[in-house]
């Protein structure tokens, strides 16, 4: 251990971790009356040239400050508490969290319940809202950096990827903030792995992270699909409900196209899901299967579980309930209990229905010829099978040509049948023309998320030559959230330009700044100091003209012709191209790239 204290004030108690990037202490600052607990990351910079070295120095402070920013404004991301260097070395000083991780937790009580892992996911999407929000990947999201705070149990999201960017940078001075591979194996998505992580990355591993809590398995010991490259999870995941399934899945979905588009929409998905659930099995029969075995709480429509998870999306937005945080029951359980459970057929909705089909409960098996969701036979035509449906035509030769213009599309699966065949369809002698078949409704969901948003009028639903079957329908429109509607900017890009020149000729450098995307100050701007040190050399600014070369109702690009008349003497022509978003909340618009042209 150290025997001397670091910065002069810091005496480090004991070792947390270490790795490539540097090493992690516990640590208590003698210069607080309290000898306040702290985290101090040790960061070993890779840099031999001292050019190169003061380069990093200078990025290493900026990205310390946008941690700074995010921990002051947010209450479950660590507080940064200073940074400094010392013996060629960078350190941050950071809000210690005392608490659990998720991995502990899991060691210690075993997987938790969907409930649990529902909120769990809800406290967590608010967050990266907020930071990617702020234009800030996570890049290293794992149950090792969820941490549940021992005063409220709420989850923490610790150890932000940007600053091990920085000390880890290569020694070519023009590739100072070339992209590195920042995450853990197992749980970073092909992208982030390949050097090119996007917000959507960040999704992929929370996804994964939830199987985790939900299965107890790391993502090194479940399956792939060799052929679409998706985790392969289910048969772990027996006790979840279809709506999580489908949520989850999205999430992990290869290509980030296929995943939610943000943290937001993920939420909204969640959310969703569990409301659409409850409003299907409030409104159907049901049928009584006797089983043997444990009772799984979080399937039933109105368990505690459920119960408490709805009290929880009730919350308000800024601070979501946590529940107790409990154990799921184990489904090891020795004996044999006969129970009766009351299951919800014939659903609409994310819930869809619960698979009663060839149930074990230790070396018994009890299947419920009542249920629909029995596997598909391997026939041309079998007895029952849920299907993506794609269009219906009277002409059985347009319905062949639209399934070839699907298969052509890359839906392999894509054909037809004649709805007459499955009699609980209707009886309207037309073809139907389906993107897949499925041998449940929930892996028809995940499909039907994603090609919902190429084909509004695509649904799920049961065939069956069982004429009193459910077709259990459920639209694009149930499971899609529908889009808020996009602000419209009040002011015109070219005033906009001329407002943002106006506040440097006015030496208003501060509102200046703030006009700047937090993705451009971080990458382009350089930080408020060099933002500053560059116009206190200007004298003023005068705009030519401003050409719009692109608009929409809430983004613009422009070509603005400028000149800088410098206090030194001389005047610069400049013509930039700047690339612009409408931001609602100020009424203004928002720099968030510009290119000399």
């Amino acid at each position: 251990m150290m025997s001397t204290l670091l910065d002069n004030r810091y005496r480090v108690l004991q070792v947390l971790g270490g790795g490539g990037f540097g090493e992690t202490f516990l640590a208590e600052d003698t210069k607080m009356p309290s000898n306040r607990r702290c985290v101090i990351k040790q960061l070993k910079p890779i840099a031999d040239d001292p050019k190169m070295y003061k380069l990093l120095q200078d990025r290493f402070q900026r990205e310390a400050a946008i941690l700074e920013d995010l921990g002051e404004l947010h209450l479950y991301i660590p507080k940064l508490y200073a940074s400094f260097t010392e013996n060629g070395k960078f350190y941050l000083v950071q809000e210690w969290i005392d608490g659990q991780t998720l991995t502990a937790k899991l060691k210690s009580e075993g997987e938790l319940d969907e409930a649990t892992v529902k909120t769990i996911l809800a406290s967590i999407l608010q967050i990266l809202d907020y930071v990617h929000g702020k234009g800030i990947i996570h890049r290293d999201i794992k149950p090792d950096n969820i941490i549940l705070r021992a005063s409220d149990r709420h989850p923490v999201l610790i150890d932000f990827g940007a600053v091990k960017e920085t000390v880890s940078t290569g020694i070519n001075p023009k590739q100072v903030v070339s992209s590195i591979i920042i995450g853990t194996p197992g749980f970073m998505a092909s992208e982030q792995a390949a050097g090119r992580p996007f917000f959507a990355s960040d999704i992929y591993s929370l996804g994964l992270t939830a199987i985790y809590m939900l299965t107890g398995k790391l993502p090194q010991e479940l399956g792939t699909d060799t052929h679409t490259g998706e985790v392969c999870w289910h048969e772990y995941a027996s006790q979840v409900s279809l709506g999580l399934k489908a949520t989850i899945d999205r999430a992990i979905q290869f290509h980030p196209r296929d995943r939610f588009t943000s943290a937001k929409e993920m939420l909204s998905a969640l959310q969703s899901d569990d409301r659409t659930a409850m409003m299907a099995a409030s409104t159907l029969p049901t049928v009584a299967i006797a089983a043997q075995g444990n009772r799984i709480p979080s399937q039933l429509p109105n368990s505690e579980a459920q119960k408490q998870f709805r009290g929880t999306l009730a919350a308000e937005n800024g601070a979501t309930l946590v529940p107790s945080l409990g154990r799921r029951r184990s489904s090891k359980r020795s004996g044999i209990a006969t129970i009766l459970v009351i299951l919800s057929i014939g659903g609409l909705g994310a819930l869809g229905v619960f698979i009663a089909k060839n149930v074990k409960f230790g070396q018994n098996n009890v299947t419920s010829t009542a249920n629909p969701t029995q596997s598909v036979p391997s026939n041309p035509q079998p007895d029952s099978f849920f299907f993506l449906a794609d269009s219906a035509f009277q002409e059985k030769p347009r319905a062949e040509s639209q399934v070839k213009s699907l298969r052509d599309k890359g839906y392999n699966q894509a054909d037809s049948f004649l709805l007459t065949d499955y009699p609980n369809l209707g009886d309207k002698k037309s073809f139907q023309v389906y993107i897949e078949r499925f041998d449940n409704i929930d892996r028809c969901i995940v499909q039907l998320k994603i090609y919902g948003q190429k084909n509004p009028d695509a649904y799920c639903a049961f065939a069956s030559k069982d004429a009193n079957a459910s077709i259990q329908r459920v639209t694009a429109a149930d499971v899609i959230p529908k889009p808020k509607p996009t602000a419209v900017a009040s002011i015109s890009p070219e005033q906009g330009v001329r407002d943002y020149y106006g506040l440097i000729n006015e030496r208003k450098y501060d509102l200046a700044w703030k006009r700047l995307s937090p993705q451009f100050q971080v990458n382009t701007a350089k930080g408020n100091d060099s933002f500053l040190d560059w116009w206190k050399q200007i004298d003023k600014v005068s705009i030519d003209k401003v050409r719009v070369v692109k608009q929409t109702s809430n983004s613009a690009i422009v070509d603005a012709d400028l000149a800088y008349y410098k206090k030194s003497g001389g005047v610069f022509p400049e013509t930039l191209r700047i690339t612009m978003t409408w931001d609602e909340t100020s009424s203004t618009w928002i720099f968030t790239e510009t290119k000399s042209r």
